[in-house]
């Protein structure tokens, strides 16, 4: 019922570098996010940009994700959205950032059940909101119903993923399930599946965590290292 589409396209100018390159754990970022999703998924597709000239494609061929590029180059997470919902065979599709390194199958897979059981009868959106925002890279998307909506915005200039939601859900058209901060609690209580690395900080607090769970287990390894 649900392929995993994850965006690796970003230039992570504010880190300096290739996000979904970044080790962490002794492990690719990318790679990851690819372990958490696959017993989840039928299929992952790898969103990258047209011209993208560094390792990630070839790092998503080797860990067996399907490899699409952008429908508008430019244009940002949505044109990346579009193409990995276009690639899609299954219903539903869990979108996330290449960025996101520690997504919680527990969480995904209350999403999904939720993007199922809509009142309406049909498949509908679930989308977090958490921290005072949506988090629309790390949501679950019927695919019939978004990707023309996605596709028009794309048509019209759009670039930004939160405001499509945000009109949807005004508008009750296509439904939208937002999930509270405490729902995601529920399933996740530290929200550490919506942390997603944007800064030198961000990779800081990162790297702490996963220090802290190898401390946690084998404390005499590397102390003060990953």
């Amino acid at each position: 019922m649900l392929t995993g589409v994850v965006l690796a396209g970003g230039h992570g100018k504010r880190l300096g570098q290739s996000k979904p390159m970044l080790m962490l754990g002794g492990k690719f970022m990318l790679a990851r996010v690819a372990d958490t999703l696959k017993p989840l998924c039928s299929e992952l597709i790898l969103s990258v940009r047209p011209d993208q000239d560094d390792d990630i494609p070839d790092l998503g061929m080797a860990l067996g994700m399907h490899v699409v590029t952008d429908t508008a180059p430019g244009r940002g997470p949505l044109a990346a959205l579009h193409a990995g919902l276009a690639a899609c065979t299954t219903p539903l599709a869990f979108v996330a950032g290449a960025d996101y390194p520690f997504l919680s199958r527990r969480l995904i897979a209350a999403m999904t059940a939720a993007a199922m059981s809509g009142g309406s009868g049909a498949p509908t959106a679930v989308v977090p909101r958490a921290g005072g925002g949506l988090h629309p890279l790390h949501a679950v998307y019927p695919v019939a119903e978004w990707l023309p909506l996605f596709a028009r915005s794309l048509t019209g200039g759009g670039s930004s993923p939160r405001r499509i939601i945000e009109q949807a859900s005004e508008s009750g058209y296509p439904p939208v399930d937002i999930m509270t901060e405490d729902e995601v609690e529920s399933h996740d209580p530290q929200l550490l599946s919506l942390f997603d690395i944007d800064t030198l900080a961000h990779l800081a607090t990162a790297r702490r965590i996963v220090q802290s769970w190898g401390q946690a287990v084998r404390p005499e390894i590397r102390p003060g290292g990953l």
